[in-house]
């Protein structure tokens, strides 16, 4: 996954951050990065997320040289890479959902990914229930797992995480370990920085040790030191037993040979079984078996039933029978909601029909039809009543009148 050969970083002449550092890490692995402060481990992380280039030689993710990457694909390979700070790196005007939205937005996620995702991500870090806190209502320890599930907010493929326990008590750093633990079982690779002896030491995973800017000790399954106290006290105390143990073994007791052969005597010969018993328990549940009921069945049901009828017709009681009454059925009542929804649809129609005729200008034109045909029913001559030349100019063409109107008017039923 990660292949690092031959990097060297110097600032300026007198300065050496890296110095001929080699080494690949696999997909899926829990890697420590320790030494002490100032021996390269934080420039390494930076190389990893192309925020510096090495001076000399390559570093290869996924088969490509990510010293050659033009800005387009820098942006495309911290996608696909989570960085824990440890500093935590929130921003205070955002709460612990809006933080890790925000890197998911940057990405390009749509809004129902979001929606789905960032609940989820809170649940493995153990903070669904304080989601919406800002960064100053929380601790240290929750600031941190909120800086992990952001980090974990666009599913990367390699988490680095740079000393995130360094400001944490270790309770709270025993947590921390634990969650990126669990999100290395689910297959990331995780590229750890830290100081904490006891954590390397407890996980026994890979450890990468830094001194002045070179890789000294690179062990599988280490510690934090090359051979640490507890170790060594366990290693002791196993020589001691495994000794005494061996001293027991080649000086055997004599009384313990009489002894065995004492309790092979003694032990009881088991008595051989009678059969007879057992055949008297078969024949007394062999009855009982006939007594059972026979499998119920559609024919026998049937059957029961009629039984059923004509014992009740031999009686004085009432026999139903099997033609319908002819009684009147009774109206079927109709439900809350059924009237409810007449209601709304009577509602519904009553407010459609208001809308189409409130119209004003609709409710103007019919009111100048309305008159205009009464003037003409009146034949009134007055000039208040009078209508617009065009509505005269229409009537008489369309039907031709004979009246006093047109006479005035000067037409003699011709419009030009």
């Amino acid at each position: 996954m990660i292949q690092l050969i031959s990097v060297n970083k110097q600032y300026g002449q007198d300065i050496a951050a890296l110095s001929d550092i080699s080494l690949e890490i696999q997909d899926g692995e829990f890697v420590f990065l320790v030494g002490p402060s100032g021996s390269g481990k934080t420039t390494l992380i930076k190389m990893l997320i192309r925020e510096e280039l090495p001076t000399e030689g390559k570093i290869f993710f996924h088969d490509d040289d990510i010293t050659r990457y033009n800005r387009r694909q820098v942006y495309a390979l911290r996608r696909k890479i989570g960085v824990i700070f440890q500093d935590y790196k929130l921003i205070p005007e955002l709460n612990a959902y809006e933080n890790v939205a925000f890197a998911m937005e940057a990405a390009g996620r749509s809004d129902r990914d979001i929606k789905e995702n960032v609940p989820y991500l809170l649940d493995i870090v153990g903070l669904s229930k304080r989601m919406h806190f800002f960064p100053r209502m929380l601790s240290g320890g929750e600031k941190q797992r909120v800086a992990i599930a952001r980090a974990m907010a666009n599913n990367p493929k390699l988490l680095i995480a740079d000393e995130p326990t360094g400001n944490l008590d270790p309770d709270s750093a025993w947590d921390i370990v634990q969650i990126l633990s669990k999100i290395n079982n689910w297959g990331t690779t995780v590229i750890m920085s830290t100081h904490g002896s006891d954590i390397v030491n407890s996980l026994h995973k890979r450890v990468l040790r830094m001194e002045d800017g070179k890789l000294v000790r690179d062990d599988y399954r280490g510690s934090y030191d090359e051979v640490d106290e507890f170790s060594l006290k366990v290693l002791s105390e196993s020589k001691n037993q495994a000794g005494k143990a061996a001293l027991v073994q080649e000086q055997p007791k004599p009384e313990e040979a009489g002894t065995t052969e004492q309790t092979e005597q003694k032990q009881p010969v088991p008595a051989a079984p009678d059969h007879k018993d057992e055949e008297q328990a078969v024949q007394t549940q062999e009855p009982a078996a006939d007594a059972e009921t026979k499998p119920v069945t559609k024919a026998s049901l049937k059957e029961e039933r009629k039984k059923g009828r004509t014992a009740k017709a031999g009686s004085d009681l009432p026999v139903k029978s099997d033609k319908k009454s002819t009684k009147q059925t009774k109206k079927r009542k109709i439900s809350f909601s059924t009237k409810k929804r007449r209601q709304r649809i009577r509602k519904n129609r009553t407010a459609r029909w208001k809308k189409r005729f409130s119209n004003p200008l609709k409710k103007k034109l019919t009111d100048r039809t309305a008159n205009h045909r009464i003037r003409l029913k009146k034949q009134n001559l007055h000039l208040k009543n009078q209508t617009w030349p065009w509505e005269q100019c229409l009537n008489a063409r369309l039907r031709k009148p004979q009246n006093r109107f047109a006479e005035v008017a000067g037409w003699h039923g011709r419009l030009f």
